[in-house]
């Protein structure tokens, strides 16, 4: 039997889940070497004045948004399925653009392009 010690640990909330998305993003940045806003809105296409409204949480990322900053962080799918729950998304398996997403991120297709080209193939929007 399982003590209550080893229980209580293994279903205590981890601090990561518990982060909100800015915190976490934070925790992203600084993991992969972006030292500045700057190196990752300017990587991940995304305007100044959009990054600003996201990290002073006035405004909540999109889908697309947060999809960009998977991509250009280079998030494991881990990483990517954590920074989506804090943003209110989920990559769904009965979903063939989230099953794209994932593909794209499991084999370490982080070129926006090419996984735009995976995206327009099958009939779904590129993310802009």
């Amino acid at each position: 039997m399982e003590s209550l010690k080893e229980y209580i640990s293994r279903h205590r909330v981890n601090k990561k889940k518990a982060d909100d998305f800015v915190t976490y993003l934070y925790e992203l940045m600084e993991k992969y070497g972006f030292d500045k806003n700057s190196d990752l809105y300017d990587k991940a296409n995304i305007s100044r004045q959009y990054w600003s409204k996201l990290i002073n949480k006035e405004r909540q990322p999109s889908l697309e948004t947060t999809l960009k900053i998977v991509f250009a962080l280079k998030l494991t799918n881990q990483e990517c399925k954590y920074l989506l729950k804090k943003a209110g998304y989920t990559l769904a398996s009965s979903s063939t653009y989230a099953l794209i997403i994932r593909y794209s991120i499991e084999n370490k297709i982080y070129d926006l392009n090419k996984v735009n080209d995976l995206l327009e193939e099958h009939g779904f929007k590129a993310i802009e």
